[in-house]
């Protein structure tokens, strides 16, 4: 059984590009992660955003395990002849800071479910750089503002990521906001799915079936914004463009350094 699995980190975009993926028709459960069931279900979202789980299907599965959970609801996704997504809660791999988990360095999701399904995997991906101050800025706000320890934590977690990325194949959140019609087009592509440009303005519909632990600016927007680089403390800039992991992530996803 075919099954699609998009990797993304937080604060990279995956709120926007989720809600275009929603408007081709697609069934994305979003941000769900076997060691994140507890906060995001997948059963849940299959039941209450895509009808592919009634409420008595469950009678009785108490402790259902995870591949379980996503095998039932791939074989409802195809019965009705849904294309089913899995937005994989990459962070919780690669940099949970502050969130008590040891950061395994692939995709935990990927190594449980690659004996049920044909995967099919790709990530979308921002600049390390925006996506480093974005998750800082967030930590801040939520009274945690991130030392030298979070930061080390991100630099090895943007390196796997980074690695993992240029292995399965990736598309940039920046072609997205650029050209959103070619972007998708592309991440389609890329995972095998069906796509019309017709049907891209839908997107501002889908502000209910999508997630994000923090409500930010893809959450509910109706226009698409193509954000330019944010603007970094010198002594940041310094700090990552001396850093060999930095380096490599860029290297990896096709970015340049900031100046």
């Amino acid at each position: 059984m075919k099954l699609r699995l998009l990797h993304q980190l937080a604060r990279s975009g995956g709120t926007l590009v989720n809600r275009l993926l929603l408007a081709q028709g697609v069934a994305v459960l979003s941000e769900v992660h076997p060691l994140g069931w507890a906060n995001l279900d997948p059963l849940a979202q299959a039941r209450d955003w895509f009808g592919l789980i009634g409420e008595g299907d469950l009678l009785g599965w108490d402790a259902l395990p995870y591949a379980d959970a996503i095998a039932l609801i791939a074989r409802r996704a195809g019965r009705r002849r849904h294309s089913l997504l899995i937005r994989d809660w990459s962070h919780l791999d690669f940099m949970p800071i502050g969130m008590g988990l040891k950061p395994a360095q692939r995709s935990v999701q990927a190594d449980m479910l690659a004996d049920r399904f044909d995967l099919r995997r790709v990530a979308t991906v921002r600049h390390p750089l925006d996506q480093w101050l974005s998750l800082a800025a967030m930590l801040a706000a939520e009274g945690r503002p991130p030392r030298q320890a979070e930061l080390e934590e991100w630099l090895d977690g943007m390196e796997g990521f980074a690695a993992m990325a240029a292995a399965t194949g990736f598309v940039r959140y920046e072609e997205i906001t650029a050209d959103p019609a070619s972007g998708i087009e592309a991440l389609c592509r890329k995972l095998d799915l069906p796509f019309d440009a017709a049907r891209l303005e839908g997107w501002k519909e889908t502000v209910h079936f999508s997630t994000g632990a923090v409500p930010g600016r893809a959450a509910s927007s109706t226009s698409i914004e193509r954000l330019g680089p944010r603007a970094a403390p010198p002594h940041i800039l310094h700090r990552l463009n001396r850093d060999r992991r930095y380096r490599q992530a860029l290297d990896l996803l096709g970015y340049e350094a900031r100046a």
